[in-house]
């Protein structure tokens, strides 16, 4: 099945969500953010501890559905005597809910601002592989 794809989630958000089976998770790195922007609420995506650059077929990682996704703009400040700069970051929330385990079959690598998408198979526990 078709998935867009979050890479580089830590290893301890994907274990809390595999214990809690819900979770609601912050996205700000660009590659993920733009990936969430193609994504709709009942979605399920593909979520892995591997870098963007490094999946390809035999990645594993998670499968989950979107419950939830909030995208907002927050305000950094950073002051000091000697200067105060302010910024706006946009982040997505997104509540997940796990639906199981999936290795890639196929990675479609996408050019700069779009989102990443696999083919992933779903991985039943008593596969061998």
């Amino acid at each position: 099945m078709r998935h867009i794809v979050l890479s580089g989630i830590s290893q301890h958000i994907l274990k809390e969500l595999e214990h809690d089976k819900v979770k609601t998770i912050e996205i700000r790195s660009p590659h993920n953010f733009l990936s969430i922007l193609e994504t709709d609420v009942g979605d399920v995506i593909f979520l892995t501890q591997t870098s963007l650059e490094d999946v390809r077929p035999g990645t594993t990682g998670v499968i989950a559905k979107i419950r939830e996704k909030q995208i907002s703009m927050q305000r950094v400040v950073q002051r000091t005597e000697v200067f105060y700069e302010e910024a706006e970051v946009q982040l997505a929330r997104l509540q997940l809910e796990i639906k199981g385990y999936a290795r890639v079959r196929r990675a479609e690598c996408c050019a700069l601002g779009e989102a990443t998408f696999v083919d992933a198979d779903e991985m039943l526990f008593f596969e061998g592989r």
